[in-house]
């Protein structure tokens, strides 16, 4: 009688001791798109991405590993007809924002200033705004996403984009 005891204590902590390993699994890297896939050419924040289900916490620690230390460059250089494909889509998104409407805005104004990966097939970069003045005020805030902070020196904002 003891010995089926013990053998039902053991069998019960190895039960626990299973549920509590699968329960420390905190999905890094899992993504599930929640709200279909991100349209080709469209750009979206690191939240949004994110909170869709595009980015995982994983790849948002990578990106903030390279964000956050610039003199961690990310080691993979983007193709210039990838650069110059995300310029047009970049420039086409502005031309059909009501905002913009009066510039005569061309791809060629645009720079992607930092790349930090692909992921997903979604680019994560960080690409100028040429039509908008930026205001001579020094920027130095955290910003925390999917609980990975970056730190932001720029007016500029990464971005996210499907080609």
């Amino acid at each position: 009688m003891k010995l089926r005891k013990n053998i039902i204590y053991i069998v019960l902590i190895i039960i626990l001791c299973f549920f509590t390993m699968c329960s420390c699994n905190i999905g890094d890297d899992f993504r599930n798109p929640i709200n279909g896939e991100p349209e080709a050419g469209e750009f979206y924040t690191l939240q949004e991405a994110f909170d869709n289900g595009w980015l995982s916490r994983g790849d948002l620690r990578n990106i903030a590993n390279y964000y956050n230390n610039p003199n961690n460059l990310y080691p993979y250089e983007l193709d210039d007809e990838i650069v110059e494909k995300l310029k047009e889509a970049k420039a086409e998104h502005l031309r059909n924002n009501e905002f913009f409407i009066d510039f005569n805005i061309k791809a060629e104004d645009f720079k992607v200033l930092s790349y930090y990966g692909s992921y997903n097939n979604l680019i994560v970069i960080l690409m100028n705004l040429p039509y908008v003045d930026v205001p001579d005020v020094i920027i130095d805030y955290w910003e925390t996403i999917g609980g990975v902070k970056f730190h932001h020196k720029s007016h500029y904002s990464i971005e996210v984009c499907r080609i």
